[in-house]
Formats: C-alpha cells, structure tokens, sequence
C-alpha cells in the first residue's frame, strides 16, 4: 500500500491524498517506477475522495489496467 497525492489542488480527502494498493495492479516482480524510466508504464489511479485521475508510473503493469502512456515523449 502506497500513500499518492492527489493531483486535485481542491481535493476533499483531509490530507489531499488517498491510499493505493499497488498489488492489484502490478504483476510480481514489478515495482513503482519514476516518470519515463526504460520500462515504466503509466496508468491511472483515481482518488476515492475526489474521483480525480491520478497518473502512477510502474513496471510490470497486469494486463487488465489502463495503460496510458508507456516509454519517453516523443
């Protein structure tokens, strides 16, 4: 379990964060990951106070998650 900050500057959560369980969405093995690190994916975590789309960047996404974006910008 992971604490993510919410991207929502008006966010309702008392400490503008929310919990996030990475097991249910990373295969074993796989790990948080920075932003565009070889590799990394992003796929999205949504605040359960807000319902704001958070971006989480990891490794060994499970398949059944919405990837986003995966590998540097172009």
């Amino acid at each position: 379990m992971i604490r993510i900050k919410c991207s929502n500057l008006k966010c309702t959560s008392p400490t503008n964060s929310f919990d996030w369980d990475e097991s249910k969405h990373i295969q074993r093995g796989g790990s948080i990951a920075q932003p565009y690190e070889e590799g990394a994916v992003r796929i999205i975590a949504v605040c359960p106070y807000c319902v704001t789309e958070n971006a989480v960047w990891v490794k060994k996404a499970k398949k059944n998650d919405v990837l986003t974006r995966g590998g540097k910008p172009q």
